[in-house]
């Protein structure tokens, strides 16, 4: 199976058995592109908080996922889509409150705030990919 870069949708099976496979993809086409390695670390934290929560949340039933990844002079793009259940992670606003103490703060949604955070631009649509209506999460990381 070919890597997930060079501009062209791959497509694996949405199940964690094939986590590292897709991982290894991603930061070999990142490191190919010239992302620096501290900005790979971003590029990795925000990967797997997406990935996970597709694998996790999007089909009741086995599904695929698309990967897809890019780069575009300064920036490296990475796309994800799935036929699952219509859901926009960048809905809402998952900004910490100051004001809460830690304990007593709702768990989940830290994940996609810190996407939001470390990525340049991070944009979601619901459209037709791939012949269905599909979830597309796109996001854009600059290179240093």
């Amino acid at each position: 199976m070919a890597g997930a870069k060079n501009g062209s949708w791959q497509r694996y099976e949405a199940n964690m058995k094939w986590y590292e496979h897709i991982r290894e993809d991603v930061l070999d086409a990142a490191e190919e592109a010239g992302v620096s390695p501290r900005q790979q670390l971003k590029l990795e934290l925000g990967f797997e908080e997406i990935l996970v929560n597709i694998i996790s949340y999007a089909y009741d039933d086995p599904g695929f996922v698309w990967v897809k990844t890019e780069e575009e002079s300064d920036c490296f793009r990475i796309e994800f889509a799935d036929h699952g259940k219509p859901f926009d992670p960048l809905e809402k606003d998952y900004r910490p409150l100051e004001d809460i103490p830690l304990d007593e703060r709702k768990p989940g949604g830290y994940g996609i705030f810190l996407v939001k955070k470390n990525f340049k631009l991070a944009e979601y649509k619901y459209e037709k990919l791939f012949g269905q209506m599909a979830n597309h999460l796109s996001l854009l990381l600059d290179k240093e």
